[in-house]
This record gives structure tokens, C-alpha cells and sequence, in this order.
């Protein structure tokens, strides 16, 4: 029998993350029964919760959703890596299915855990006004990752939000806001509605940007570029989760509210292409904090895509995705490249995809572990959503322009070009493809716009691919096909009865 990995860790309070300082691993716990006894604890357990954001803003949780679009497709070396996302064979048992269900929710047991009991530590003790002000930080900052968390299984497991059928039963996911360990099934909550699903998160979001925002106000600090959460990271998602409901005035006025601070402004050149190799830019609006001392802990989103030794791809970019850049887009650079690799005893010339090239500061040795910081939040999406939203709000001018500004960053000698009508939609459509590919936005993006594809691979340059890729890998996704939404995993279908009933349609 599976175990319930969620339940099971609200069962037995799933063990809490500490250190002394965000800058090491932690290695210690802190006793559920002894709760939080200082501030010096509360801040080692906050650090704990930076490094659960760090594992699950990157790697998989990062790139899965885009395996399974147009633009990549799995290759004879990939050793069956994510095969479900690959054939389009998605099952409620797929290992990868579980452990983003089972990640998500883990975390949010801790931060429940931190949010009750923070509260309480502040009530019950004689603090100064400084540690009143860091501690109503850190619980903003768990209301944001919460919100965050809660946000992307909504995105990943539920329909897209519509608001003439958000209200419908058990269409949303199963939230959870106590820290109240059971063993007792009959006490596990059923999936909510969607509306009460982005009731939540928006909630929390609210509530993490105005604590966030009060704390930057009492002591001056905006936490930038050093790895800890502020209220402009807290709007970049209140702007993605607004577009994701169609509540487009919103999106637009949270975006703007960060491209307009000039606090993160775009990379451009030769710090954009180097940003991706060292975590490091100005248009970073949040990257959580690491270094080469938390190097195991660091996530090695590269080595999704490729291998060092021997050198092999496992995933490669489609032609449709490389052919459509520009030649002087800098993108093309920073994102594609070539390998020799040896396939069948032959030498073979292959597209690899290297926007995860790996910081060198992670590596062991010589040895390329393909390692980088996440970087969940960045300027150029909010440009994006803005011209998105401009468009859908009739706002021509600042659609075009938001897109152009964008392009002007990323294309050498770029020309600004205004577009109109549906032209003008799928410019903008083909530009989030081209800045956030790979980055697990594509399937999500591709629902919302109701719009099917068929992952192609007409790599005329590249003769050496036609016997590299998995041929199942070409496939067709209808605009309503049903895989575009994750099932809920089968264990737990399995072990939590009020679930009964409620799987996604099509599983």
C-alpha cells in the first residue's frame, strides 16, 4: 500500500528545517513539542523555510511542465527520464506527478507549523520593537511562499480559473491553513473550490506584501539582491496570479508597480547572457540565496536537460522553439548550443538547451554538476504581463510598447514595431515562449489560451537528430485536451476519502 505522503507528513509534523544562518545547510531540528523559544530559533526555523523555497522553485518543480509542451522533446539518452511528459502517457501514478503534489504540500505543513506558532511566540514574550518588526517580516514571508506554493499546485492540478465556474464543487485543491497533526482520515479536508483555492492565495499574498512593505518602511531594509523575499517580489506574483484569472487590471497595475519602481531593471548584453551561468542580475527580483557551501542543496535543473560525463542530452529544445529567434537575439545564445555526442558508435551533432549551464561556484571539482540558483521571479515576465494585459484591457499602445521595450533588451539594433488585432496577441504570446522557455510557464500559458500544439522536430540544420530523438515524443495536444491538467495522485485518491470522486476528469 503507498503511503499518503501529504497526510502522512500532517500526521507526523514532517521535520522542520533549521540553521543558524541562511548562508549554511541547516542540520538541526527543532522539537515540535518544545515549540519556537527565542528569536534566535524562530530565525534559524525561517531559514529552514528559505531553504524548502530554494529546492522548490528550481529543478523540477521549475521544468517539468515544460518537458511535457513544444518545446522539448526527449532523445534515445534520456534513460526514460520523465517518459510520461515525453509520450503524453500522463497516469495519476507517475513518480514525477506525486513528488510535485508531495513537495508542494510538505512545505506547506512547515510553514503552517511557522505560522502558528510565531503568532504565539510574539504574544507571549516582552520583545523590542526591532524584533517586532523582523519577526512580522518572517511571517509575511511565509504568507508569500504559502500563497506561493498553494498558487502553483492550483496551476498545475486544477482547470484554468474561470469565474463562472470557480465556485463549483471540488474544483480547486485541498487547503490546509492549521498545524493539527491526525491520524484520523475522516478529518482530511476534500479538494475546496477554485474560487476558494485563489481566495487563499490572493489572501495570503495581500497580507505578505503589506507585512513585507510595513517592514521595508520601519527599517529602510528592501532585502535586494541578497536572497531574502521583499514586497516587489510579493507583486511580480500577485501580477502572474491576476493574468492566470483574467483579472487583467490587476495584473497590469502590479506589474507595472515593478517595472515603474526602475528598482530591477532588465539585464541586457553580456549580463544577461551571463546572469544564467552566475545567479547573479539586475533584473532578479527575487533569487534565493546559495552558496558553495549549501552546494548539495543547491538544485541541479541542468542535469534534466543534459550530462557531463559522458557528455549526452536528455531533453533537446524543438527546431520550432530555436527557429524562433532572431540571429541577433541574445537569447540564442545564452539558451541553445551544440554537443558531440557518441550515440551508437558514431559521433553525432545534437541541439542541447543551456539555460541552466551551471554556476561554476557549485561544482565538484572539474566536474560540471549543472547547478544554478533558481530564479522564479525576473523583470522581463512582468513586461510580459504587462503587454499581455494592455492587450486584453484594449490598451494597444502599452502592449506594443511593454513588447517592445522587452525586445529592445534582448535583440541587437532591435527596431520597434507596432502590431494590432490578433497580430499583436500572438507576438506576445511567442515572445513569453521565447523569454520563459524552460522555465515551466508553457502548459499553463497554452490552457489559459485554450490552444493545442504538436511538438514537431524538423531539425533541417541538425541531420544528426533524426535518429536521437524518441519518435513517441511527437505528439498533438488538442486545445481542450484534458492532459493539460495533472491528475491527483493515486495515493492520494487512495488514502484521503473525502476525495472520492473527485479526480480531474480523463484519470
Amino acid at each position: 500500500m503507498k503511503i499518503n505522503k501529504y497526510f502522512t507528513g500532517l500526521m507526523l509534523g514532517a521535520t522542520l528545517l533549521s540553521s543558524c544562518d541562511m548562508n549554511e545547510t541547516p542540520e538541526n531540528t527543532i522539537g515540535l513539542d518544545n515549540g519556537l523559544q527565542s528569536v534566535a530559533e524562530v530565525t534559524a526555523e525561517r531559514d529552514g523555510l528559505y531553504s524548502f523555497l530554494r529546492s522548490r522553485c528550481g529543478g523540477g518543480y521549475a521544468v517539468i511542465p515544460d518537458l511535457q509542451s513544444d518545446l522539448f522533446i526527449g532523445t534515445m539518452q534520456n534513460g526514460n527520464s520523465y517518459l510520461a511528459m515525453t509520450t503524453g502517457n500522463i497516469q495519476s501514478d507517475d513518480s514525477d506527478i506525486e513528488g510535485v503534489w508531495a513537495g508542494y504540500y510538505s512545505a506547506i505543513v512547515q510553514l503552517n507549523y511557522f505560522l502558528e506558532k510565531v503568532p504565539a511566540f510574539i504574544e507571549e514574550n516582552d520583545l523590542t520593537a526591532d524584533e517586532l518588526v523582523t519577526l512580522n517580516r518572517y511571517i509575511a514571508e511565509a504568507k508569500f511562499m504559502r500563497g506561493y506554493y498553494y498558487y502553483n499546485l492550483a496551476n498545475t492540478y486544477c482547470a484554468t480559473y474561470n469565474a463562472a465556474t470557480a465556485s463549483n464543487p471540488a474544483t480547486g485543491i485541498p487547503v490546509v491553513l492549521d498545524f493539527n497533526p491526525s491520524g484520523d482520515r475522516s478529518t482530511y479536508p476534500g479538494r475546496s473550490t477554485l474560487q476558494a483555492t485563489f481566495d487563499q492565495v490572493n489572501k495570503d499574498l495581500t497580507e505578505a506584501y503589506d507585512g513585507l512593505l510595513a517592514a521595508e518602511t520601519k527599517d529602510g531594509s528592501l532585502n535586494k539582491y541578497d536572497g531574502y523575499l521583499n514586497s516587489y517580489a510579493v507583486a511580480a506574483l500577485q501580477a502572474r496570479v491576476a493574468l492566470s484569472m483574467a483579472d487583467y487590471q490587476t495584473a497590469y497595475d502590479k506589474a507595472k508597480s515593478v517595472v515603474a519602481s526602475k528598482e530591477f531593471p532588465l539585464a541586457t548584453g553580456d549580463d544577461y547572457y551571463n546572469m544564467w551561468i552566475d545567479d547573479d542580475g539586475s533584473e532578479l527580483i527575487f533569487a534565493p540565496f546559495g552558496n558553495s557551501s549549501q552546494m548539495g542543496s543547491v538544485p541541479a535543473t541542468g542535469t534534466i536537460f543534459n550530462q557531463a560525463n559522458p557528455v549526452s542530452v536528455k531533453f533537446s529544445p524543438t527546431s520550432a522553439i530555436m527557429q524562433a529567434y532572431a540571429a541577433n537575439d541574445i537569447r540564442l545564445e545564452s539558451f541553445f548550443t551544440t554537443f558531440f555526442v557518441d550515440y551508437n558508435g558514431a559521433s553525432l551533432e545534437v541541439a542541447a538547451f543551456m539555460k541552466y549551464p551551471g554556476n561554476p561556484a557549485f561544482n565538484s571539482g572539474n566536474q560540471n554538476s549543472y547547478k544554478n540558483l533558481p530564479k522564479p521571479f525576473r523583470t522581463s515576465e512582468q513586461y510580459l504581463i504587462l503587454a499581455e494585459a494592455a492587450y486584453n484591457l484594449s490598451n494597444t499602445a502599452d502592449a506594443n510598447k511593454y513588447l517592445n521595450e522587452l525586445r529592445a533588451a534582448r535583440i541587437v539594433g532591435f527596431q520597434p514595431v507596432d502590431y494590432t488585432g490578433t497580430t499583436l496577441l500572438e507576438q506576445i504570446k511567442l515572445e513569453r515562449a521565447k523569454e520563459l522557455c524552460g522555465e515551466g510557464f508553457r502548459i499553463s500559458d497554452l490552457r489559459r489560451w485554450k490552444q493545442g500544439f504538436t511538438r514537431e522536430a524538423n531539425y533541417t540544420d541538425l541531420p544528426d537528430m533524426d535518429g536521437y530523438i524518441i519518435n513517441l515524443g511527437l505528439i498533438t495536444y488538442a486545445a481542450d485536451s484534458y492532459k493539460y491538467v495533472w491528475p491527483i495522485p493515486s495515493y492520494e485518491m487512495t488514502t484521503n476519502p473525502q476525495l472520492v470522486g473527485q479526480q480531474n476528469p480523463g484519470y
